[in-house]
């Protein structure tokens, strides 16, 4: 049967008869172009007669690759418009207020995030003195309540030195200014390193002034 079906092949039909399985084989393990075949298979068959046996395959893988690309884009795509930023958030714990609508879609929607928010807004609120509940430690057990590791943790080195924090809280009075001279002394020191007597290192932080 074999013979019979070879009587009727021409020498290059019974040559990719001969090499099929080998060709699948590479073909299988990712290699699909023709010049990479042809280098696989050496002189055992011609590069010509390889892309012609193999041209519909290619055709058909190329149009599965562009379909699988056109697919990852839109993915990506799609996942750009969902996303939002740690300014956005920064921004919506800061003001209570966002034009992101997946964000105002999630704070709906998620009432662990609603709570989330809430307990920061309420910490800024207390350091800038706009609520009547300045009770730190009170805060604080709402803040572990949350079971958020980051806040949670926050929370714990609040509670150790709470009574600072509570009066920062409590007293209007701040020592910023202060704290920004000295910095600004420490920085032109840094800068004058090795280079200026005291009555430069003076001049010029009278100057800085």
């Amino acid at each position: 049967h074999n013979r019979r079906i070879g009587a009727y092949l021409n020498e290059q039909q019974k040559t990719a008869l001969k090499y099929v399985s080998e060709l699948a084989t590479i073909i299988s393990a990712g290699c699909i172009t023709r010049k990479i075949l042809a280098q696989k298979m050496g002189s055992k068959i011609s590069g010509a007669l390889i892309g012609r046996i193999t041209s519909s395959l290619r055709k058909r893988y190329q149009q599965k690759r562009k379909e699988v690309k056109e697919h990852n884009e839109s993915i990506e795509n799609g996942s750009k418009t969902q996303r939002v930023s740690q300014n956005q958030i920064r921004k919506y714990i800061l003001k209570g207020e966002s034009d992101n609508p997946k964000l105002a879609e999630l704070y709906k929607s998620s009432p662990q995030i609603k709570e989330l928010l809430s307990v920061c807004q309420n910490f800024r609120d207390m350091i800038n003195g706009n609520t009547y509940d300045k009770d730190i430690r009170k805060w604080i057990e709402k803040a572990k309540a949350t079971r958020n590791m980051a806040l949670t943790n926050f929370a714990y080195g609040i509670e150790k030195d709470w009574e600072a924090v509570q009066a920062a809280i409590d007293i209007p009075f701040s020592n910023g200014l202060l704290e920004g001279t000295v910095n600004k002394i420490k920085a032109v020191k840094r800068q004058m390193y090795n280079r200026a007597g005291i009555k430069l290192l003076r001049a010029k932080i009278i100057y800085s002034q």
